[in-house]
């Protein structure tokens, strides 16, 4: 739950905490500390334009765009190409091989922070956005195999077949035939990768220093001090924040919904 400036819990579902937000984006600090509940005075959006400006967000968009969108598209591919001969070939080591990224989701990749920082620091990928691209593509790999494997399962083989009398090969018939029968499964590995890197404020802050490759949950923390915080330009940057979330989401509802309502088969 989220706290509230007066330092109590928000007990409250996700549409009223919604609800919250969208309100306090037009209200001051002092608003928000006397009535939190109620309506703004005006429902002007200088909140916006300040949260806009001070906190660069034009340039931690950029960088929050290229991050993950970089880590979307590395992780659909390398999870496709993993889950492929895993689910479609008959091979003695698959169920290790899936117990293995199945033992990846359950690690907590935070535990070993100091040894990846490392790593990092050797591959001199500490600030760069490269770096953070191949950190969360390597993190979100484990649930996209296991993903792609349970829709690939249930396609027919006689696809397979079928593509390789005609000469295609492995690739050809990975790229242009099984994933586009698994849209569903490409939908719901884009956006859960997309929400956890884009929301992600742990990684960024121990391995990005320069302010030129921040991303939005990096700069939206410059409202927060220790003695004071905006909270009326926390409110607007986290609704500014939300946006691209939002639209993506709406753009891949109907291949989600179709996608979980398969119960991980394919349409």
């Amino acid at each position: 739950m989220l706290g509230c400036p007066a330092g109590r819990r928000w007990s409250c579902g996700p549409q009223r905490c919604c609800c919250r937000l969208v309100v306090s984006c037009f209200k001051t600090t002092a608003e928000i500390y006397d009535n939190r509940l109620g309506l703004p005075q005006s429902f002007a959006f200088d909140n916006f334009v300040a949260a806009w400006t001070r906190a660069d967000l034009g340039q931690n968009f950029i960088n929050s765009l290229i991050v993950t969108g970089g880590a979307v598209i590395l992780t659909i591919i390398v999870s496709a190409m993993a889950a492929y001969p895993l689910s479609r070939y008959r091979l003695g080591w698959n169920g290790i091989m899936l117990g293995l990224f199945l033992s990846g989701i359950m690690l907590p990749i935070r535990l070993a922070s100091v040894e990846l920082f490392t790593l990092m620091r050797n591959l001199g990928l500490l600030d760069s956005l490269i770096g953070l691209i191949l950190v969360y593509s390597a993190i979100r790999i484990p649930f996209a195999v296991f993903i792609f494997a349970n829709f690939m399962r249930v396609l027919p083989s006689e696809l397979d077949e079928a593509a390789r009398m005609d000469g295609a090969g492995e690739a050809r018939i990975l790229f242009q035939i099984v994933l586009p029968m698994v849209k569903p499964a490409v939908s719901i590995v884009a956006i859960f990768t997309a929400i956890a890197v884009w929301n992600d404020f742990f990684f960024p802050l121990i391995f990005i220093f320069d302010d030129r490759y921040k991303t939005v949950p990096l700069a939206i923390s410059v409202f927060v001090g220790q003695f004071r915080t905006d909270w009326g330009l926390v409110f607007a940057s986290l609704a500014i924040s939300m946006a691209p979330i939002l639209i993506m989401y709406c753009l891949l509802a109907r291949q989600i919904r179709e996608g979980v309502g398969s119960g991980g088969g394919a349409k």
